[in-house]
């Protein structure tokens, strides 16, 4: 197994769980429409146990669709595929970009979460 942060260290974990990024994509979709459903209940006299409660439904949301895309995006490496040089480079500096873009992507919404309930609740 790989050990530092590459495209193919993503690319194990994608095909991995590969099995589960329809469930992610269909449980994305759900939570969704259930955070749009809780909010038009939301009022001003709602109290704030459940407004947080719609809030992390939403960023629970965010997450599973970040992480499905994540497997659609490293499920198959097209650098592997090439045999031209100049297509390799110009797909492995593509993978590179996705590989930094999703080490940023991954834990964002679950610290912007964190952080809204560590400024905002506390």
């Amino acid at each position: 197994m790989l050990s530092s942060i590459s495209p193919e260290l993503f690319n194990y974990i994608a095909i991995t769980f590969a099995r589960f990024k329809w469930q992610l994509l269909a449980w994305s979709i759900f939570f969704f429409v259930l955070f749009i459903g809780l909010q038009s209940q939301i009022q001003l006299k709602t109290p704030s146990v459940l407004v947080w409660l719609a809030i992390l439904i939403l960023f629970v949301a965010i997450e599973s669709l970040v992480v499905a895309a994540f497997m659609f995006f490293f499920q198959v490496l097209p650098s592997t595929r090439e045999e031209n040089l100049a297509w390799f480079k110009f797909y492995r500096t593509i993978e590179w970009c996705e590989t930094i873009l999703f080490t940023i992507l991954l834990p964002l919404p679950i610290v912007l979460f964190i952080y809204a309930f560590v400024r905002l609740a506390i």
